[in-house]
């Protein structure tokens, strides 16, 4: 800034006035230029407030997609793990499922067998019983026939021992009678051929009574012979029946077998 001085034809008070119109004029000058500077500073610091908020908001953008980013890829590992354990759980119950199937059946079997079991030998427990019973029965129906053969055998034994023991002594009667009819012929005093005619007559009677007496005691011996026979041919026939009501000798055959254990779905 340039001062005047007064001469030179101004006045002082002219050149005071001069001066303080440079002066206010530089002042003002100065102050346009300040301004101007503060505000080319200001536009600066606007300009980099933006770039900044442009910056942060590109930043915070950023974070909020590379967030997305990270939630979506977790979101995806955390899909791909549910959809692995539902794979996992129902490969699982599949196998559970199929074992408790397994298991189900192999019981039924189990006592589908042990009943059939059970039945088979309770009906042969029932069948032995029963052949015990007959086989008691028969074996003492066969001792009472076997004692009522033998004592209709002793029966005809007697009558036929008493039928000998009284054809003896019809003999023997005879025998005196021949002798006492002989002695009283002889002591008759008769002679010649009249004598012997007389004494075979009596040999006659007697030989004709003792055949009767012979016929008779055969006779009643064949009678016991046959009548033993048929009490032992009774006796053998109802045997038989006896025996008969006896049946076959229970067997407990074949059982069926308990079934293995079943083989199990491991995972």
């Amino acid at each position: 800034m340039c001062i005047i001085a007064a001469g030179s034809g101004l006045s002082a008070a002219a050149a005071a006035a001069a001066n303080a119109t440079i002066a206010v004029s530089a002042i003002s000058t100065a102050a346009s230029v300040g301004m101007g500077i503060m505000s080319a500073q200001q536009q600066a610091a606007n300009a980099q407030a933006n770039l900044n908020a442009q910056a942060q908001a590109q930043q915070v953008q950023l974070d909020a997609q590379r967030e997305q980013s990270i939630l979506n890829q977790e979101n995806q590992r955390q899909a791909l793990l549910l959809q692995q354990q539902q794979g996992i759980d129902s490969y699982n119950l599949q196998v559970e499922q199929t074992n408790n199937a397994l298991q189900n059946n192999w019981n039924q079997q189990r006592e589908q067998v042990e009943l059939a079991r059970q039945q088979k030998y309770e009906r042969f427990q029932e069948e032995s019983r029963i052949y015990h019973k007959d086989y008691l029965a028969a074996e003492k129906q066969i001792d009472l026939n076997n004692q009522a053969a033998n004592t209709a055998y002793m029966q005809e034994q007697t009558k036929l021992n008493e039928a000998k023991k009284k054809a003896a002594f019809e003999n023997q009667t005879l025998l005196a009678k021949s002798i006492g009819a002989k002695g009283t012929i002889l002591a008759s005093g008769r002679t010649g051929q009249s004598i012997g005619v007389i004494l075979g007559d009596v040999d006659r009677q007697i030989g004709f009574e003792k055949a009767m007496n012979q016929a008779t005691l055969d006779s009643k011996r064949d009678a016991s012979i046959i009548a033993m026979e048929g009490n032992w041919l009774k006796a053998q026939s109802e045997n038989n029946k006896a025996k008969s009501s006896i049946g076959l000798i229970p067997e407990l055959g074949y059982l069926p077998d308990v079934p293995d254990s079943p083989i199990y779905v491991t995972g």
